[in-house]
């Protein structure tokens, strides 16, 4: 459909924009609006040359309107760059998740070894009555050094990220450029004595029984309510994402 400006009606006609819109007024139809810009109003040819026709007057062969091109159905193809970017930042939620629930266990290993304030008084009010026995009867003092509680070991995590993707995220590196089941992923088994994983259908702690065994093999670990389930996995170049995630639904059935 040819859609014409009001303007150009006017120049087709050779008329003033008044008597166009008086000539409109009288016809049995209005201006529409153009179909790729609401802004402009026109007419169509068909009434462009009613209007001619009904005022005697000649109308030149009108110019078409160029076909509009068809949208394209084809996904843009984004770069190889800008696709890691878009699993990377995919992944971060699972990252946080695994940073707060590392938190939360150190939070609760520490809890068990701060003393309350009271005990540490007086404890520190003991030793000093000590060391001033100690000095008055010997002349002498030795120094006491309190020992450090021991850290927590923060393990590494394989989770799962969605889409069919696993990320393993290590405590020093942060997320590491692999996921399971490639060269890369066993090769890290290899450096490694245990992790944690949190797949689909659960979780659990991984840990090789004899690390000194080229061999040694892997064990799923998970407490719940108050009692620890053991499950075999398999050795290192056996242990593949499918094994860990059928431990973990293993183990979670453990809570129905």
């Amino acid at each position: 459909m040819t859609m014409v400006s009001l303007a150009d009606c006017c120049r087709h006609l050779g008329i003033d924009p008044k008597t166009l819109r008086r000539w409109l007024v009288s016809a049995p139809f209005t201006g529409q609006p153009h179909p790729h810009d609401a802004r402009r109003h026109g007419l169509t040819e068909e009434q462009l040359r009613w209007l001619a026709a009904a005022h005697h007057r000649s109308l030149p062969v009108l110019p078409q309107e160029p076909p509009q091109p068809a949208p394209s159905a084809e996904p843009l193809a984004l770069p190889d760059d800008l696709l890691e970017v878009f699993v990377a930042l995919r992944a971060l939620p699972a990252q946080l998740a695994a940073l707060q629930e590392q938190l939360a266990d150190l939070t609760h290993q520490f809890s068990h070894l701060a003393e309350p304030a009271s005990t540490t008084r007086s404890r520190a009010a003991v030793t000093s009555k000590a060391t001033n026995s100690r000095r008055s009867s010997r002349g002498r003092t030795k120094s006491s050094q309190p020992q450090r509680p021991s850290q927590a070991q923060v393990l590494a995590l394989v989770e799962y990220a969605g889409e069919g993707h696993s990320v393993v995220i290590s405590p020093k590196g942060g997320l590491l450029p692999f996921e399971p089941d490639t060269p890369a992923w066993f090769a890290w088994l290899t450096t490694c004595s245990s992790f944690r994983f949190v797949g689909k259908a659960g979780r659990f702690t991984a840990h090789r029984e004899c690390e000194r065994l080229p061999n040694a093999v892997w064990r799923a670990h998970r407490k719940l309510r108050n009692h620890t389930y053991n499950q075999r996995l398999a050795h290192t170049e056996g242990l593949t994402i499918g094994v860990l995630e059928q431990a973990a639904a293993t183990l979670q059935a453990h809570l129905k």
